[in-house]
């Protein structure tokens, strides 16, 4: 279920809320699929040095909208999963071309990754030393495109709207990208490996690629971790998740990751987002595993979810007036019974004092499919017509000083 869904997102969106500023937010683009094919262009995007010292490139995929005629898109870019041992940026195409159809700029990238034929099997140290050449490897990548809107302008990416993520170790290194920082509390080990690495900027990147800003706006965290959750602070990045609850690979709240290194999940980052009033949007899948929720039909139904969660809230961020990360207004408690709904009507609970209110009901792509009025604060809903699948119902009410965090709503019949 979604722990914490976007409370401002709909209310712009459906009020028809657009930003002058970009032309693409229309209220469909990043949100829907808008574009039918895209291309891929292979680009080398920073110099780094090898685990042994030795120089080297590193290279990613950059999958855009065919035909797109924006001026300036948002950028997502992902690391790939694998242990920091295994994988390649080719594993992130399916995600990075889903986006693309929405109208952003989407990037997989080739990051350093543990030379396990040549130095032989691991070790935890050895796997956090990997993860910082990792987070430092992303942080070039964000630089490669402010670098690239400055001058080439070959992608036309938008400077202001660059977002991070990956699976599994490559949300690892997003999450520690995004929430890791100099402040907070380091233990020595780790400390000395960054201090190694050229800091938290890393040594990945040119000389003047260096010169610009390695910050991003939200992270995607598909099955990922932090070492210490406490490391969220306020008024930081919004994260948007999924994860398995009987993840064997990275915990759902911590443990061993892969069986090598410690990490704090997504269950334990999400509460402590809330914590600290950092927006998130958990997608938990109940029994769900490490891998098998991004391929086994059976999950199909949380992917889509996820996938409207991160596309709903990006499109948000990108759309808003201010080009900043928007601010919450209060939330207000709400309930929806039963849920999982096996009949054709549900029960609406809402505070006492909630005047002019409707319910509107989103299917996993993120359309509108059903929107009743609400005249009580207890009122039974129809759900006849929608067929079994995943939804997010959301009150909206013109009159309310606090706003409501939309709920997952599955339809069982």
């Amino acid at each position: 279920m979604t722990k914490h869904f976007l409370p401002t997102l709909f209310l712009a969106l459906l009020e028809g809320f657009s930003n002058a500023q970009n032309p693409g937010c229309d209220g469909n683009r990043y949100i829907n699929d808008v574009f039918q094919t895209v291309k891929k262009t292979t680009v080398t995007y920073a110099p780094s040095l090898s685990h042994t010292g030795v120089p080297m490139t590193l290279q990613m995929d950059v999958y855009e909208p065919e035909g797109d005629q924006i001026a300036a898109r948002p950028v997502i870019i992902f690391e790939h999963g694998g242990s920091f041992i295994f994988g390649d940026r080719s594993m992130m195409k399916p995600w990075c071309e889903l986006m693309a159809k929405k109208g952003y700029v989407t990037a997989s990238i080739t990051y350093r990754l543990y030379p396990f034929f040549l130095l032989g099997f691991p070790d935890s140290l050895d796997i956090f030393d990997t993860a910082v050449k990792a987070v430092g490897d992303m942080r070039a990548a964000v630089r490669y495109f402010r670098e690239d809107a400055a001058t080439a302008n070959m992608f036309k990416a938008d400077p202001n709207n660059i977002f991070i993520g990956g699976y599994s170790a490559g949300a690892v290194a997003a999450l520690h990208c995004t929430y890791l920082d100099m402040e907070d509390n380091i233990p020595p080990f780790l400390l000395n490996f960054i201090n190694l690495n050229g800091g938290l900027e890393g040594v990945s990147g040119s000389a003047t690629n260096k010169t610009y800003s390695s910050a991003s706006k939200a992270v995607v965290n598909m099955s990922g971790g932090l070492y210490r959750a406490n490391w969220i602070e306020a008024g930081e990045s919004p994260m948007i998740s999924i994860h398995g609850t009987a993840d064997e690979t990275v915990p759902f709240n911590s443990g061993l990751a892969a069986n090598i290194a410690y990490l704090q999940g997504s269950n334990l980052l999400h509460a402590r987002a809330e914590e600290t009033g950092v927006w998130n949007s958990l997608h938990i899948v109940p029994g769900g595993g490490h891998t098998n929720i991004y391929e086994n039909a059976a999950y199909k139904v949380h992917r889509d979810t996820f996938w409207s969660n991160v596309s709903l809230k990006l499109e948000e961020i990108t759309c808003s007036a201010s080009s900043a990360a928007p601010e919450l207004s209060a939330v207000a408690e709400w309930s929806v019974a039963p849920n999982p709904v096996s009949s054709d009507a549900i029960t609406v609970s809402l505070p006492e004092g909630i005047e002019n209110a409707r319910l509107r009901i989103f299917n996993s792509t993120g359309n509108l499919v059903r929107e009743v009025s609400l005249t009580a604060s207890q009122q039974t809903i129809s759900l006849g017509g929608l067929p079994a699948g995943m939804y997010l119902a959301m009150p909206v009410s013109s009159g309310a000083a606090k706003v409501f965090a939309a709920r997952s709503l599955m339809i069982t019949r």
